[in-house]
């Protein structure tokens, strides 16, 4: 409906129910970041009992639960191993990722199933309450009986060492920081000195686990090779077979590495090139002997070829002679007889010169023949074994081959057996680069609880969770938060904002009602031309009926010290103050006007109460009366202000609102929940007059 359109109305006749105007919201549940604290004031029991319980909780689990410690070593897991051996089984280059792939993978090897059995093994977990081992005692006992002989010692303790396998996983922690090798292992129990065992026995466990896998590994990459000796070694006897075979079926006998065939052929070739050279310096000799007999006899021109032994003797005789027949010449002369003797001799002497030369020369014939003979019978057998070589080589070709079959398998067979050999050796070497940078020790102070943390967890909590009730509180029953909700609502604007003081001596709250009041008078023209007073109803929804009336006497004061006559009229027939004579009178003409007014001496305005309610109201509140009450009124003042009070539960008031010219809603941001006020506002439809405008109190607004 349309502002400032009425509906006549029938006295005495109760209003029907009129459903929400499709233009109004219901509901308006957006808020404003400055809302958001009006709403947990609002709720602040639903914030504060919420963090109560969770502080109260928080503070008994503190002081009731058990108290764990926690132990700490740290290992230091350098992926590059140690360089034992050049040719090690396990490769100690570091990976491209700086070797991070391999310490988080060493991570997990810690967590495997694998190391913890072995610190379960070590530490006795499995007989150890805390990790699942039952307690002693009778009935405990009873059960641990029934069970063994039910399923067997051996299937008991499979499900205890599993249990505690479990419970161990539940308290252990390994984590790695960025950036470094060094991994925590950290053990939270009950007991100190049991979490820093368990630790040390969890370090100790994976240096074994490590030192035994790589040990596994060697021993079973040896024996992989070791299998493979055997294959290899029956080829290569096989290769040599066939070899051998072939060797001796087409007659290719090796000695010293080299064929024989191959062998007399070079030797053969070397022996006809030494007996040409024979020949050649056995003909050079002979040719020199030729030359010098029958010639000038001169020893020192004899070639090296005949200077035998023999023939130098000879040549020192006849030098000696040659010296003595000069000095006998020189002494004696030449004929004397001493010279003839020496004469004889020396011609002896030449003659047995020329006879060894003779004799030279004949046994260097003879040993040409031979030499020319020789090399007769080397050229014979040199052609002949280069016969047998071209018949040969085809089967070189297949021999070579074969020779480099058995020369490869043999390869093959002697690098298995060194690399067998050597890991074999290295299973008893511990290459892995791990060591124990920190053995855990019992700590001093407990892990948990800790007091601190655990109560600012339930605080923070407590908070956050009874913040957030509030909100699904606030949402199921959302209340006015802001101006612009009001306007929404109402579809009417905000005419003032009011401290929640509500001072009518307030400068801010005069302000505010000097404000509304010109905007309540704005537009506005009397019924008929006639002037008269402005008659505005303020009405309040539930709750805000305590506003209403300290707005009100804001208004007719602000009013007032302005100069204008006001009249403020009490319509709520729900009040307490009913007195004996006011509205209800003056309408029935039971009284008059003057005669039920008085003045309120801190607004200075007048006064009209309610009257008497206990006689019927309905035929009072007539359309006639109520109109004719306001052109009475309407003459003699310059403001009336009607409080209508909570208007869904004064509806007998439905003649005052339709014949009035305003209708001002009060509400209070942060209270009054928005279905109240837009039940208000359908009330209001109703009876014929919509809200003309609203004053807010709102509590952030400050005074002066």
């Amino acid at each position: 409906m349309r502002q400032g359109e009425r509906v006549s109305a029938q006295p005495n006749m109760l209003l029907p129910y009129v459903p929400i105007r499709p233009n109004h919201a219901a509901k308006d549940t957006a808020a404003d970041v400055g809302d958001l604290w009006r709403i947990i004031v609002r709720r602040r029991g639903t914030v504060l009992f919420t963090t109560a319980i969770f502080l109260l909780g928080a503070l008994l689990y503190s002081l009731l639960a058990a108290p764990l410690f926690s132990a700490t070593s740290q290992l230091l897991i350098d992926p590059r191993n140690r360089q034992v051996v050049s040719r090690d089984l396990n490769d100690s280059a570091v990976a491209p990722d700086g070797g991070v792939t391999v310490v988080e993978s060493q991570v997990k090897v810690i967590e495997s199933d694998s190391v913890l059995l072995r610190a379960i093994a070590e530490t006795g977990l499995e007989d150890d309450p805390e990790f699942g081992a039952p307690t002693r005692g009778l009935v405990q006992e009873t059960v641990q009986g029934l069970q063994t002989a039910l399923f067997g010692s051996r299937e008991v303790e499979r499900n205890r060492r599993t249990l505690a396998l479990l419970k161990l996983r539940r308290k252990l922690a390994v984590k790695r920081a960025d950036k470094v090798f060094v991994v925590d292992v950290i053990v939270t129990v009950s007991d100190p000195d049991k979490a820093a065992r368990i630790v040390n026995a969890i370090a100790k466990a994976y240096l074994a686990d490590q030192a035994e896998a790589r040990s596994n590994a060697a021993n079973r990459a040896s024996g992989e090779l070791r299998g493979r000796l055997d294959s290899l070694r029956t080829d290569v006897n096989a290769a040599e077979t066939r070899l051998e075979a072939f060797k001796a079926a087409n007659g290719l006998i090796a000695s010293s590495g080299r064929l024989v065939s191959e062998q007399q052929l070079t030797d053969s070739n070397a022996r006809l090139i030494a007996a040409r050279n024979r020949i050649a310096e056995t003909k050079s000799k002979l040719q020199d002997l030729q030359g010098v007999r029958g010639a000038a006899f001169d020893t020192s021109a004899l070639p090296e070829a005949i200077q035998s032994p023999t023939i130098e003797r000879l040549r020192s005789q006849y030098s000696e002679l040659a010296s003595k027949e000069g000095d006998l010449r020189t002494q004696m002369g030449a004929r004397h007889p001493y010279m003839a003797a020496i004469r004889t001799q020396m011609s002896d002497v030449k003659r047995l010169i020329d006879t060894e030369l003779v004799r030279i020369t004949k046994a260097a014939e003879i040993e040409l023949q031979r030499a020319q003979a020789a090399e007769k019978l080397l050229k014979a057998n040199l052609t002949e074994l280069r016969t047998e070589s071209v018949q040969t080589s085809k089967a070189t070709v297949q021999l070579r081959e074969l020779e480099s079959s058995v020369q490869a398998s043999r390869s093959i067979y002697d690098t298995y057996l060194v690399r067998s050999r050597e890991i074999a050796e290295q299973a008893n070497i511990d290459t892995a680069n791990t060591r124990v940078i920190t053995w855990a020790q019992p700590p001093e102070e407990r892990s948990w609880p800790l007091r601190g943390l655990i109560l600012s967890a339930g605080l923070m909590a407590g908070l956050g969770i009874g913040v957030g009730l509030a909100m699904v509180r606030e949402y199921a029953r959302p209340a006015l938060l802001s101006r612009r909700q009001c306007e929404r609502l109402l579809g009417a604007p905000v005419l003032a904002t009011l401290p929640r003081s509500l001072n009518p001596h307030d400068p801010a709250c005069q302000k505010e009602a000097i404000v509304a009041l010109d905007t309540l008078r704005s537009q506005f023209r009397p019924p008929n031309g006639v002037e008269r007073a402005l008659v505005v109803v303020v009405v309040a929804s539930i709750g805000d009926a305590g506003e209403q009336r300290s707005v009100i006497d804001v208004l007719s004061g602000t009013a007032a010290a302005r100069g204008d006559r006001v009249l403020v009229v009490e319509a709520d027939l729900n009040a307490d103050d009913l007195g004996k004579g006011g509205l209800l009178e003056v309408l029935r003409g039971e009284m008059s006007l003057y005669a039920a007014i008085t003045t309120n001496p801190a607004t200075g305005a007048r006064w009209l109460g309610i009257g008497n309610g206990d006689k019927p109201v309905s035929g009072a509140f007539d359309r006639a009366n109520v109109e004719q009450f306001f052109d009475h009124v309407g003459g003699r003042f310059d403001l009336v202000l009607v409080n209508g009070g909570i208007l869904p539960a004064n509806t007998r008031i439905a003649s005052v609102v339709g014949s009035a010219d305003r209708l001002l809603v009060v509400a209070r941001a942060g209270r009054t929940l928005q279905a109240d006020l837009t039940d208000l506002d359908r009330v209001a439809s109703a009876m014929g007059r919509a809200a003309f405008g609203a004053v807010l109190v709102d509590d952030r607004v400050r005074t002066r």
